[in-house]
């Protein structure tokens, strides 16, 4: 007699199914994959949210190249309240969704990208916020 514990592998198995990668395990939020960071980058003015993905938990970064006189990076916190869409707020007053868009994001250089962010908070700014693609690095 099979045990239990023996008969759903092998019922995956006859099915053709296979256990989930060892990288799902360690990604963030289902969304970056551990050492990867996801760049959303904004226009008019310039800046962008950067979300890495280490050793399992999101860390996010704010680039903001439209207060002062040079470009400013700083490190922060992140926090999703849903996946798929990625619902999340930054400790630096981020918020927004991203969306899974399959080739379906051209940015303002016409390069295709799979993510779509729509922010709707972004600290130094004013709505109303458009779409703009997230890639991968």
């Amino acid at each position: 007699m099979m045990r239990a514990t023996s008969i759903v592998p092998a019922i995956m198995s006859i099915l053709g199914f296979t256990a989930p990668a060892m990288a799902a395990d360690i990604s963030c939020n289902g969304l970056v994959t551990s050492g990867e960071t996801m760049i959303c980058s904004g226009f008019e003015p310039n800046w962008a949210v950067e979300l890495t993905c280490v050793g399992g938990t999101m860390q996010s970064s704010f680039i903001d190249a439209f207060s002062g006189d040079g470009i400013q990076n700083t490190p922060g916190t992140v926090v999703f309240s849903s996946e798929d869409p990625w619902t999340f707020e930054t400790s630096h007053g981020i918020r927004g969704t991203i969306a899974a868009t399959p080739g379906g994001c051209t940015d303002e250089s016409d390069a295709v990208h799979d993510y779509t962010f729509t922010p709707t908070a972004v600290p130094g700014l004013s709505g109303p916020f458009f779409p703009f693609c997230c890639r991968m690095r």
